[in-house]
Formats: structure tokens, C-alpha cells, sequence
């Protein structure tokens, strides 16, 4: 592989590694309720997430190119489930592939300087 082929896909990875940290880390300190749906397609990712706010109403979030959305709310928590599960069931018929995920965590990349 040349030279700059090989920077250029070490670049790649480095920016989808850190972009993933950072998606991961600004859901820290969020009240999730529950998991977060996670569906790829390709290179492609969408999230789906349930979040409580301090007016005891439930959020249902969907973020699309690092952007949240919200796409239905209400007080009973299964309003917001039925909201997440409706768009998890179009992106699966579209040929995603999603999945819950229960746990997020997120690490440091150390760089050649770094160390």
C-alpha cells in the first residue's frame, strides 16, 4: 500500500474512532431510561433513545448525522417505546441492521505524540 493511501486510511479510522468517543461521551449525562437502539448501514449510523426529563415527561430522540431529533413525547414511557420502536422497524425493512445496547463506554486514543 502507498504511502499516502496508508495516511489517508489511518486518518479515516482515527476520525470514525474519535467521532464515536465523542457521540458515546454526550450520552453520559443523559437519563436514557432504558438502552440505546443503535442501526448501521454501511458506514452510515442512526441512534434511537428514550430520555426522562424533570417535567416527568419521556423524549424519544433519534440522531442522524450527529444530530438529535426529537420524534415523540408524552407521559407514559411506552408512548416514547412505541415512537422508538416504529422508526427502529422502517429502518430495519430499509435493510439496517439495529441493535440495543445496553452499556456505553468511551476511551481515550492515544496518538504517536502522546506517548
Amino acid at each position: 500500500m502507498k504511502r499516502d493511501q496508508l495516511i489517508k486510511t489511518n486518518i479515516k479510522a482515527l476520525v470514525a474512532g474519535t467521532l464515536t468517543v465523542l457521540f458515546f461521551s454526550s450520552l453520559a449525562g443523559a437519563d436514557m431510561g432504558g438502552s440505546l437502539v443503535l442501526c448501521k448501514s454501511e458506514k452510515t449510523v442512526r441512534t434511537l433513545r428514550i430520555e426522562k426529563g424533570d417535567d416527568a415527561k419521556c423524549r424519544a430522540i433519534y440522531t442522524k448525522q450527529g444530530v438529535d431529533s426529537t420524534i415523540g413525547s408524552g407521559m407514559n414511557p411506552a408512548s416514547c417505546e412505541e415512537f422508538v420502536s416504529g422508526v427502529r422497524k422502517n429502518l430495519e425493512e430499509a435493510k439496517w441492521n439495529c441493535r440495543e445496547v445496553k452499556e456505553a463506554r468511551s476511551s481515550n486514543i492515544l496518538t504517536d505524540s502522546d506517548q
